[in-house]
């Protein structure tokens, strides 16, 4: 049971239980057709077919909620029944969730999603616990209830990944993991929170395959949406350019003789991929100024190739300005991106014009963004950020690892073999230190985010076995460890 395969053989099925005294939980696979697909409530179960009150034995309801799209369900724990009140036979805090009862019968149940075990709920998994009541009716009758709450991992989405903030800058791009014919990429989930943001990601690649990027694909929130423009630029070159904190002038001049009134630098990256800063690095774009096309299929020569993956809002150009267009696509789809308004009128009608560049509208929305491979998995490949995990000496040496925009190397220890598939396995951190070194993007790279505890490490080599992982954990601050959500294979 030490070994680093078991553990994540165990992990990989029924990584979400906990312990509980008083709410049963069990990992099954999809239920059958007592639950709707889109989780709605199946409600007056009973064990006769007669609605008489006085002939019913029980009652079973049956609710679904869905990891990141449908958090919480509602409604009436009496069924169809004549209800006057009923009594909770177990805890209303479940391993999941919790359970809001009214004195009208009505419930309200609600799934944290901050709990590791929600988090450790992958693709088509699918948790289930029950609660159980009993309901006094008009009749004055007592009736045993059951109410059954599925919990799924989001069959037709997957948002394991959120993007990691501060991501402003190419060297501190976010990793992404591709997927590939066997297994779907995951949703990464990012949101430009102002209209300058740049989120950067960095994928990487063994060569020889085509790579498809999807950008609001369907099944996603943002699918309909517009306000994001998506660019893969090759990373060495994109380095070489060395243009990303590059300006472009925005003058105030007077129009008659083109006199410079003063000036400001703007460093938006629409615009200066619209001046042609980038054309050496570019692979490829997704512009909503332009078509409607949300994929993008980059085909990757023989050589190992790391790509630069930025979405950024789009600008609007000077057809905006037209009084006869009001559809804000054709407003940024045609002219220039620096656009001029008359600031002041002197005496004898000369004008002072004003450059300025304004973005386009609703690009601060959450999207999603999912990366897809056809070639070899280049995490089956070792690098020098490879985490080392010794099974015997239950010891992690984190060479590096992200933390905010810092380098630090660390040491983790296991701290609990579990013995059945209640108890998620435990890692203590034993020692950590700050690196001098500056932060570079690296696919390999492991990375705790703050916005959800996630630790990522897309490399993780068992010493004993020579087998490889892609791992995921949880940081609990409070007590400063880590529990293992998920361990895949890489091969």
């Amino acid at each position: 049971m030490n070994k680093w395969t078991a553990i994540s053989n165990a992990m990989m099925l029924v990584m979400m239980l906990i312990f509980s005294c008083v709410v049963s939980a069990a990992i099954i696979r999809p239920p059958g057709d007592t639950t709707s697909p889109g989780g709605g409530t199946s409600s007056g179960g009973s064990s006769g077919s007669s609605t008489d009150t006085n002939q019913i034995d029980h009652l079973e309801l049956v609710v679904t909620v869905i990891k990141n799209e449908k958090p919480e369900v509602s409604g009436s724990l009496f069924g169809e029944l004549d209800g006057l009140s009923l009594r909770l036979l177990n805890s209303p805090i479940g391993n999941y969730g919790f359970l809001d009862i009214s004195a009208a019968g009505g419930f309200r149940y609600v799934m944290k999603n901050d709990l590791p075990q929600v988090q450790a709920l992958g693709l088509n998994d699918v948790a289930q616990e029950t609660f159980l009541y009993q309901i006094i009716t008009a009749n004055d009758n007592t009736i045993d209830a059951k109410l059954t709450v599925y919990i799924l991992g989001n069959p037709s989405v997957s948002f394991d990944n959120v993007e990691i903030e501060f991501n402003n800058n190419s060297n501190e791009a976010s990793p992404i993991h591709a997927g590939n014919a066997s297994q779907m990429g995951q949703y990464m989930r990012g949101q430009l929170t102002s209209p300058d943001d740049r989120d950067w990601f960095i994928v990487n690649s063994l060569g020889n395959e085509i790579i498809n990027l999807e950008l609001c694909p369907e099944g996603s929130q943002c699918k309909d949406e517009k306000g994001w423009v998506m660019y893969v630029l090759d990373a060495d070159k994109f380095q070489s350019e060395g243009n990303e904190d590059k300006t472009v002038t925005l003058r105030t001049y007077i129009d008659r003789t083109n006199e410079t009134l003063s000036t400001t630098q703007a460093n938006h990256f629409y615009l200066l991929y619209d001046k042609g800063f980038f054309n050496n690095s570019l692979i490829g774009i997704i512009d909503p100024c332009f078509g409607d096309r949300r994929t993008l299929d980059i085909g990757v020569g023989q050589q190992p190739k790391n790509y630069l993956v930025l979405i950024t809002s789009p600008l609007f150009r000077s057809s905006s300005l037209d009084p006869q267009i009001n559809n804000d696509v054709e407003g940024c789809g045609a002219g220039d991106v620096v656009l001029e308004r008359v600031k002041a009128t002197l005496p004898g009608g000369t004008r002072i014009i004003e450059q300025f560049i304004t973005p386009f509208p609703f690009s601060d929305d959450q999207y999603t963004l999912r990366v897809t491979r056809t070639g070899a998995d280049p995490f089956a490949v070792l690098s020098p950020d490879s985490v080392a995990f010794d099974a015997v000496g239950r010891k992690a040496h984190v060479a590096r690892i992200r933390v905010n925009n810092q380098l630090f190397t660390a040491e983790l220890e296991q701290l609990n073999t579990p013995t059945d598939a209640n108890t998620l396995t435990t890692f203590g951190i034993r020692s950590i230190q700050s690196l001098s070194e500056p932060l570079t993007a690296d696919p390999y790279l492991p990375t705790y985010n703050p916005v959800n505890q996630i630790v990522k490490f897309p490399q993780v080599l068992d010493t004993q076995s020579g087998a490889v992982y892609s791992v995921e954990m949880l940081y609990q601050p409070e007590s400063n460890t880590l529990n293992l959500l998920r361990a895949v294979p890489v091969h």
